[in-house]
């Protein structure tokens, strides 16, 4: 049987109010003697306590839970963004519930419309088709919020990457190997940071073939198929798990053309194939979403500011190698 606070004030002599403030912590915990606090915190590890957090969220109507609905856990991106967000926010005191659109706006305003019945005290969203007037339908106003990856025009409090940036980096390294005419493998148009990608890289090169379709690793398979007979200089892929799943494809070809991504592709740097990402910064992003909650948790009135933060360029080593094949003198 789990002892209870009854157990803890038998224990040390004291009322089960005092326990009760001692365990809960901050000020009102403060206000009690070092010596009886130092008694109950020591009764409680020996005796086993575990508070019971339902009856607790109850009474104070917080859960210390913070929830984060993604829109594709399969993607790895998103696995580390929500790792690292999950240690953030233990840190400081929070644990998270993870939830899951699988880029499907039915299923991301499902989730929006039950997650503040979970008793949650915040949450960030990477959204696929929400507006400002969609979430404030369905989210009550005094949650605490914060967009992550895709800005929503009129809600200040987000954090993304500057995509601007991102492709600039991508189209000038690509350009530096020779890169003209190219093939873009985008996803859905609907979703902001594809459709800007596309836009982007779309105006610097002469596009050959361009493949639409869900942000998977099939829809890179199935776009090198299609782009088999026009040889591009450069396969463009608008996220790392289009990229991914071209390089399923082309791993055997004899020729394959340098592959260009935004985002990471896993130790590309083993692949026999020229790769070169712009790669947004994963951990800033989830330390800034953290850092953007955490005041709005607290009640604190601030400003919140839309945050846009740098991306990088990382290439694999045959990549390099053709980078430095043109920069060197004849």
């Amino acid at each position: 049987m789990q002892p209870t606070l009854h157990d803890i004030a038998r224990e040390t002599n004291t009322s089960v109010s005092t326990v009760s403030r001692v365990l809960t912590g901050g000020a009102s915990a403060a206000r009690i003697g070092q010596a009886t606090r130092l008694r109950v915190i020591d009764a409680a590890h020996r005796l086993g306590y575990r508070p019971n957090l339902v009856a607790r969220s109850l009474r104070t109507r917080r859960s210390n839970t913070v929830a984060l609905l993604v829109s594709d856990i399969a993607n790895p991106w998103f696995g580390q963004m929500a790792s690292l967000i999950e240690q953030s926010l233990r840190h400081h005191g929070y644990s998270l519930m993870l939830c899951n659109s699988g880029e499907d706006a039915q299923l991301e305003l499902e989730h929006l419309q039950l997650l503040p019945s979970k008793g949650i005290d915040g949450l960030i969203v990477v959204p696929v088709l929400c507006t400002k007037n969609a979430l404030t339908e369905v989210l009550p106003a005094d949650l605490p919020l914060v967009i992550l990856d895709r800005p929503i025009p009129g809600i200040l409090a987000s954090v993304s990457s500057d995509q601007e940036q991102a492709a600039t980096i991508l189209c000038d390294t690509l350009q530096r190997v020779g890169v003209e005419r190219i093939a873009v493998v985008c996803g859905p148009q609907h979703i902001v940071t594809h459709r800007r990608r596309n836009e982007l890289v779309s105006a610097r090169f002469d596009v050959i073939a361009r493949h639409e379709g869900p942000a998977q690793r099939d829809t890179g398979r199935q776009a090198y198929i299609k782009f088999l007979q026009i040889q591009p200089d450069a396969i463009v892929c608008t996220n790392n798990y289009l990229g991914q799943g071209v390089i399923d494809a082309l791993v055997e070809a004899d020729n394959p053309p340098t592959i260009g991504c935004f985002d990471e592709i896993a130790m590309m740097d083993l692949l026999p194939i020229p790769i070169i990402c712009s790669v947004q910064d994963v951990p800033l992003l989830a330390e800034s979403c953290v850092r953007q909650l955490l005041p709005q948790l607290k009640g604190e009135e601030i400003k919140a500011e839309a945050l846009v933060l740098p991306t990088r360029a990382v290439a694999n080593r045959h990549f390099q190698s053709l980078l430095l094949a043109r920069t060197q003198p004849a």
